[in-house]
């Protein structure tokens, strides 16, 4: 694993999107989890070293993009009686728009599994390559490719810390929105989106604020599943959604892998995730001022 961590840096070092190929993107997304899903990584639990790497290079996959402004938002909590450190990863492109699409995903797991884990007794890595390496890698592959995205928006791109023990890092988030934020046209965040199926199915969870919001665009290689609004209170989106800002998060969906050691790279559908983001793509260009009325204004 090591060595194909080594030549994957080497080969791949110095990503820089202009109109991507598909094959381009597949070994992105490639690069991206084989880094973060390591064995090195040691699972990217909470309070970690490896923690603080994956934070750093996240930052530095968005801070190598033309135009795009970064910073650590850092946070603590308390979990199990412990006071913990952690930060959020922000990237802003602005288009100097007057509202802006943010795209989310957490990149923590859960170490080397403990009560979280759905392997029981086993004290070893979860890579937690598609929970959520797989939505990392989503988001910087576009965050590669914003000068080619919808320009009637800004994008704000933000990696969040401390998901699993509970939803610390999108919730100060939500309660810390950057100054640099205007008006929301829609979050959109990714939960474990690499494992897309024979049959296609992208499942999405949105709030009452973004009603019907694949309504304009078809699909054909894809098949949109509405799941149930209640079941956005236990996502990253709770916090934005309950704000009344128009929040979704997309998924593959949840398998027999979900918090297990097997949790591994050699399961991620790289293809699925290129049509994914093409379809994504496609999306963003349907949207325009006025497909959502957002309420949510954080400042100048």
């Amino acid at each position: 694993m090591k060595l194909l961590i080594l030549f994957v840096f080497a080969t791949f070092g110095s990503f820089a999107f202009s109109q991507s190929t598909s094959q381009e993107k597949i070994d992105y997304y490639k690069y991206v989890i084989g880094y973060l899903a390591a064995d090195s990584m040691h699972g990217r639990a909470i309070g970690t070293k490896e923690d603080q790497l994956i934070s750093q290079f996240i930052q530095a996959e968005l801070k190598s993009v033309r135009k795009m402004r970064t910073k650590q938002q850092e946070f603590s909590f308390v979990y199990d009686s412990i006071n913990y450190q952690s930060q959020n990863i922000i990237g802003f492109y602005n288009n100097h728009a007057p509202s802006t699409i943010l795209i989310t995903a957490h990149y923590d797991h859960i170490g080397l599994g403990g009560k979280l884990s759905n392997s029981q007794g086993v004290h070893a890595v979860h890579n937690g390559a598609d929970d959520n390496a797989s939505g990392v890698a989503m988001l910087l592959s576009l965050a590669k490719s914003v000068a080619n995205l919808n320009a009637q928006f800004n994008y704000m791109f933000v990696g969040y810390g401390a998901h699993e023990v509970g939803l610390f890092g999108s919730e100060y988030f939500a309660r810390n929105l950057p100054k640099k934020l205007k008006n929301i046209h829609l979050a959109l965040n990714f939960d474990m989106i690499g494992r897309l199926t024979s049959n296609q199915s992208l499942y999405y969870d949105n709030n009452d604020t973004l009603q019907n919001p694949f309504a304009k665009i078809s699909a054909p290689k894809l098949k949109l599943v509405d799941s149930t609004s209640d079941r956005i209170n236990l996502l990253d989106s709770k916090w934005l959604a309950q704000n009344g800002i128009p929040s979704v998060t997309i998924s593959t969906g949840k398998h027999i892998d979900y918090h297990k050691i097997t949790d591994d790279i050699e399961y991620i559908n790289f293809e699925g995730l290129a049509l994914i983001e093409t379809f994504l793509i496609d999306w963003f260009n349907t949207r325009s001022e006025g497909t959502n009325n957002p309420t949510q204004k954080t400042g100048d």
